[in-house]
């Protein structure tokens, strides 16, 4: 029974994540997107496995299988996410939309440390609970994973945590497509520049899955991002074994290790012209992200279900909306725009995908390019950010 459940364990962890990929654009999957359904249907099976048990039987999954299978994952699908990042055509941005996405990063740092502190005495994970927000609201959901296997978070926490921010980003999202241009182009009066951006150039959404067009390039891109989750692993193992080669402390060092190291290398290998250019890369990254929230969410114990769970969401929507209020107040000091202050603050709470909607909302598709690289920017600093704040924080 225990090698049937293992085989349907990886079969599920494997193959979940490539129908909902396929599927992606039909209704029920797009409403929530695609990491959103993977959390949802891993969900569902964990409380498909609570309900068994409840009735009697003794099964569950292999919780080894489940951890090192979501570690791995995420350790590939940072670099590989990186890979497509132009930073080099940051300097095409005006200083008004680099200074509305610095002030938006200031916010979210401000209000998650002081929700750190406002949570301290119902969560004793607040502090990390805090970077890892810090890390999703500037660049997205593969910071928050990141940074949270990097700080040690329980499972658990990490896939609650997920959960807890797809629902008031739900929420927020429908906000920011309604009633968010309304309300503030009443409190932004600022001129609109005449442009945001310089330069023609096409700025590529790294979040938008095309065809592969070389199959060979995708593999050695892979197989590169892989060396170095390994490059990561062998730096997490030689720490160990300076450190005292401690029993039961090898993931301490492994884990954080490989993040990091999969990180700053990814960063330094975008600025590979040859490297930035292949396509899929973005593609097989989403799909491990993928692989990393079911294997993730199906590992849940309802058993372990606790108060926690809802502090948890209500500091992501205490930071989710301090966020939004501080970044509109500092916009008004610093007399940036409506429309640029709307932009800034979808690409680093939600993320390049989300711009093209948002800018056409807004009414100005010349927005689309701002939003993608201020978008790419979070994801870049995000996970060094996050981690570095959930360290400092109690």
């Amino acid at each position: 029974m225990d090698i049937f459940l293992a085989i349907l364990q990886v079969i599920i962890i494997i193959g979940l994540p490539l129908l909902l990929l396929k599927f992606r654009n039909k209704k029920p999957i797009k409403a929530i997107g695609t990491v959103g359904a993977a959390y949802l249907c891993g969900i569902v099976i964990a409380l498909i496995m609570f309900g068994i048990n409840k009735a009697g039987a003794n099964v569950s999954f292999n919780a080894d299988i489940g951890e090192i299978g979501s570690h791995a994952a995420i350790g590939v699908a940072i670099p590989l996410l990186l890979f497509g990042t132009d930073f080099v055509a940051l300097k095409r941005l005006s200083k008004r939309s680099l200074g509305s996405f610095g002030l938006l990063t200031v916010s979210v740092i401000a209000v998650s440390v002081c929700a750190c502190f406002a949570f301290a005495s119902v969560l004793d994970d607040s502090g990390k609970l805090a970077g890892m927000a810090t890390g999703l609201y500037t660049g997205g959901t593969p910071n928050l994973n990141a940074i949270g296997s990097i700080l040690g978070v329980a499972q658990e926490i990490i896939a609650v945590s997920n959960l807890s921010d797809m629902l008031i980003g739900g929420i927020f999202y429908v906000f920011l497509l309604t009633l968010c241009k309304p309300l503030l182009s009443k409190i932004l009066k600022a001129e609109k520049p005449a442009v945001y951006m310089t330069g023609d150039e096409e700025v590529e959404n790294i979040d938008d899955f095309g065809e592969i067009p070389d199959k060979k390039k995708l593999i050695i891109a892979v197989l590169i991002a892989v060396g170095m989750a390994a490059v990561g692993a062998g730096i997490g193992v030689l720490i160990w074994v300076l450190t005292g080669s401690v029993q039961g402390k090898l993931n301490d060092y492994l884990v954080p290790a490989v993040m990091v190291t999969a990180t700053v290398l990814g960063l330094v290998a975008s600025f590979n012209k040859k490297l930035r250019k292949i396509k899929g890369t973005s593609l097989t990254g989403h799909y491990l992200i993928l692989v990393f929230s079911v294997a993730l969410s199906m590992s849940m114990d309802f058993n372990d279900f606790n108060l926690d769970y809802v502090y948890i969401f209500l500091l992501f929507t205490t930071i989710t909306l301090g966020t939004f209020i501080l970044h509109v107040i500092l916009c008004k000091i610093f007399r940036i725009d409506a429309d640029c202050c709307m932009i800034t603050l979808t690409a680093g709470v939600y993320g390049p995908a989300f711009i093209p909607a948002v800018a056409k909302q807004a009414g100005d598709e010349k927005l689309i390019p701002v939003g993608l690289l201020c978008g790419s920017l979070g994801y870049a600093i995000g996970t060094l950010l996050g981690a570095g704040l959930g360290f400092i924080l109690p």
